[in-house]
């Protein structure tokens, strides 16, 4: 191998940064820079949620094994070699609930990197919000990882949790995760008006009053009437066709553009 000779009054960074070839810098700094810098581990979390009979759940598996062992937490993992955040998370739903999810009803929520947050060590977590369908209660399965596999009610006015009606505090959820839930809540409140994503929870046609139903849901301290869905939300939807209804006159169906 070619001794590399750095010219008087230069340092070797200077040299590799400024004056060498791509290729001799990047072996230069695979070999020299970057062991310096400690690398974390980079996890996906999913608040995935879905909108089964008037109520808003959250899926969530119960943790095998240690850390946290038995708790709560958010369906998620490491992310593979290679893989960018948005197709970790859809891995994992197709994993743990057999679907495969459209990438427009995964969006990212937040960055997570506070130390000490894992106890294993150093990890970054990349939450997203996800919106399954109804039918997801019917085809999870548990993981590997996970004991067994949960869908908790939300109550998006007290950002409260429940299993079983019973209250779930944050000391039943492993990690931060109660925490990013909450977050989860702000997010789809703040948005409600300009950027509805939220309706992704619905089926692919709804009608105005199911997407009143769950608008309400979100936000009850400013509920909506059905008549005023699409005076608030027609911009962001089409109509898309007919239900029918018994005993009733065929509804408009929409979905969101």
């Amino acid at each position: 191998m070619t001794e590399t000779i750095i010219p008087a009054g230069m340092t070797e960074r200077e040299y590799f940064e400024i004056h060498a070839t791509e290729k001799e810098f990047l072996d230069w700094y695979c070999k020299q820079d970057l062991p310096q810098y400690e690398r974390p581990s980079v996890t996906v979390d999913m608040v995935a949620y879905c909108f089964v009979e008037g109520k808003i759940k959250l899926l969530l598996i119960r943790r095998k094994a240690h850390p946290y062992q038995n708790c709560l937490a958010l369906v998620g993992g490491f992310m593979d070699k290679g893989e960018d955040a948005a197709h970790a998370c859809q891995r994992e739903v197709r994993e743990e609930v057999n679907l495969d999810l459209p990438l427009e009803k995964i969006e990212q929520l937040m960055t997570v990197s506070t130390p000490g947050r894992d106890p294993r060590g150093w990890t970054v977590t990349i939450a997203h919000l996800v919106y399954l369908p109804s039918r997801a209660l019917d085809l999870v399965q548990a993981g590997d990882d996970a004991k067994d596999v949960v869908f908790v009610d939300v109550d998006f006015q007290t950002g409260k949790c429940f299993l079983e009606g019973l209250e779930l505090g944050e000391q039943a959820f492993a990690f931060d995760h109660y925490a990013i839930i909450q977050e989860s809540i702000k997010r789809i409140q703040g948005r409600l008006d300009w950027n509805p994503t939220f309706l992704y929870l619905l089926e692919e046609e709804f009608t105005v009053y199911e997407g009143t139903e769950l608008v309400n849901l979100i936000n009850p301290g400013r509920p909506i009437v059905s008549n005023n869905f699409l005076v608030k939300y027609g911009e962001y939807v089409e109509e898309v066709g007919l239900k029918r209804v018994p005993k009733k006159k065929p509804r408009k169906t929409y979905r969101l553009k």
